[in-house]
């Protein structure tokens, strides 16, 4: 690779060498684009965070070869949904037999964010880390450049990616701070055990992982959830609570992932492994409102910066979002350097491209998700009774269980009534 001065000038700085920002470096660098990212880890990866599952069919279309190269621990073949109160647990499970479902895997972000920024620069793709950005350039009222590193750098255009915490965003005036009900907080553990011991306890083949949801206990009954997901030698443990929940209940949240393990049902899959990582992040949970926000003169916005995070109450989807939204801002500055203009008309396609992209249209669908999610009582009151009716149910004493008798039993113990249950299916089967 031949050496780079800060005098150059490039046709796109990304600012984040993250799953968006590879993203948008990765397309760019394809085209023939001179491309920049600069990343501030002093290696790619060092500074993000996830849960530890990625769903592949982005990464398939852009990248060839992608199930063959990529740093993949597992293909999720089990999904479980697992409800618990303080003693018990009751999981459902999906087992999917076909060994080629190739749907989502779990992964160390680290490696694959390394693997990917290979590929970018295999590309032509420029990669600078260890560097911070301290500054957007503004030149007749358009971006230019950044101040990074104490060296000025400029470009035709700059791609925000930045994450969840986006300061440069912020201090353009596109974006204001998150608020305690648009993020959740995550924290997690990644688990040593050997492979064998995880594969027996877990009920897996060779190449076999499980991503599991635990609802209830984890987050001491509030809005949020616990999440196991299985590498080849390793489980990724944690737990994602609303933040104003967690402020409001004065949550131990540092605290939480070690009382989760506490669990029978959970210290029965964990005992004898030793912790090998630690991290916490938060996780947006609210989209921007305007997407006329995520671009400007000169200006782009990708990834957890625009919030591009998806819950759906089962499943939670952040990096092929965020990849897609790298790839379609690199398609928006492709199209604007054809038409020789960065303004924010030209880069309005990228609103347009978003638009049209599921990434839009799945945020779309669940955009009432977000009030369903955030009823404390499904995740209290809900889960205590369900646990309540089956334990009834599968208990043999003197007593006479008929169904519909156990289960408006177990719903009064819990301060609900049938008419009430049937009400909140209905919602929520209509938003979620």
């Amino acid at each position: 690779m031949r050496p780079m001065t800060s005098e150059e000038h490039f046709d796109a700085i990304i600012i984040g060498a993250g799953a968006s920002g590879l993203g948008a470096a990765y397309t760019l660098a394809k085209y023939g684009f001179n491309v920049l990212v600069i990343e501030r880890g002093e290696r790619v990866g060092s500074k993000n965070v996830f849960g530890g599952r990625i769903y592949s069919h982005v990464f398939e279309k852009v990248i060839d070869g992608f199930n063959r190269e990529a740093p993949i621990e597992r293909w999720v073949r089990k999904e479980r949904l697992t409800l618990m109160d303080d003693n018990d647990a009751l999981t459902l499970e999906l087992s999917v037999g076909n060994d080629e479902y190739r749907n989502s895997f779990t992964a160390y972000l680290s490696k694959f964010l390394r693997w990917l920024s290979k590929k970018a620069e295999e590309n032509g793709a420029f990669i600078l880390t260890g560097t911070k950005v301290d500054k957007v350039l503004i030149e007749n009222n358009k971006v230019s450049g950044v101040l990074a590193g104490g060296d000025v750098f400029k470009a035709d255009v700059v791609i925000d990616a930045e994450g969840v915490n986006p300061i440069l965003a912020r201090d353009l005036g596109f974006r204001d701070d998150w608020k305690p009900h648009e993020v959740a907080i995550g924290v997690k553990e990644v688990i040593k055990l050997p492979k064998e011991v995880i594969e027996d306890r877990l009920n897996l083949g060779d190449d076999e992982g499980v991503a599991q949801l635990f609802i209830g206990y984890p987050t001491k009954y509030l809005p949020g959830g616990g999440f196991l997901y299985t590498n080849k030698d390793s489980v990724t443990i944690g737990v994602v609570v609303r933040l104003e929940h967690a402020i409001r209940n004065r949550l131990p949240v540092y605290d939480i992932v070690e009382i989760f393990k506490r669990h029978p049902y959970v210290h029965s899959l964990l005992k004898g492994g030793s912790v090998i990582e630690y991290s916490a992040h938060l996780v947006p949970e609210v989209p921007m409102g305007n997407l006329d926000q995520l671009y400007g003169d000169g200006f782009l916005i990708v990834g957890d910066a625009a919030g591009f995070v998806l819950n759906t109450g089962i499943i939670i989807r952040g990096v092929d979002l965020a990849f897609w939204s790298g790839v379609l801002a690199a398609e928006t500055v492709k199209k604007a350097h054809d038409e020789g203009k960065y303004t924010k008309e030209a880069l309005s396609y990228y609103e347009s491209l978003l638009r049209n992209s599921f990434i839009i249209k799945e945020l779309q669908a669940y955009n009432k998700a977000n009030a369903v999610l955030n009823n404390n009582t499904i995740y209290n009151n809900y889960v205590k009774s369900i646990l309540g009716f089956v334990k009834d149910i599968y208990t043999v004493d003197d007593n006479v269980k008929k169904m519909l008798g156990t289960m408006l039993n177990s719903l009064h113990r819990n301060n609900l009534t049938l008419v009430t249950a049937m009400k909140d299916l209905i919602t929520v089967l209509l938003n979620l």
